[in-house]
């Protein structure tokens, strides 16, 4: 496994713990990296999440070697993201 790849590892076992403890579907833990062949050309990569937590994403790369440090960036932003959500008042906190 690569350093990339070992890093996508440890991030998506950190977004898990993360949303593990609040209301989540489990689609919210998988991430992809779709891999498409059409009409004879080079195949285009696509890193997809189709979650309740964050919206849907898709982002389209030319090579896989892209598609991981992009998936890597996209996982490391939700992270955040919902770090800092936490951080704010609660409906009920008032």
């Amino acid at each position: 496994m690569t350093d990339v790849q070992e890093d996508i590892v440890r991030l998506s076992e950190e977004w898990y713990n993360l949303i593990s403890s609040d209301h989540h579907k489990d689609k919210d833990c998988h991430w992809h990296i779709e891999s498409v062949w059409s009409y004879g050309l080079p195949p285009k990569y696509f890193v997809r999440h189709y979650g309740n937590i964050i919206d849907d994403i898709e982002a389209k790369c030319d090579t896989y070697e892209e598609a991981l440090h992009t998936l890597k960036k996209i996982i490391k932003r939700a992270i955040e993201r919902e770090k800092e959500l936490e951080q704010l008042p609660k409906y009920n906190d008032w």
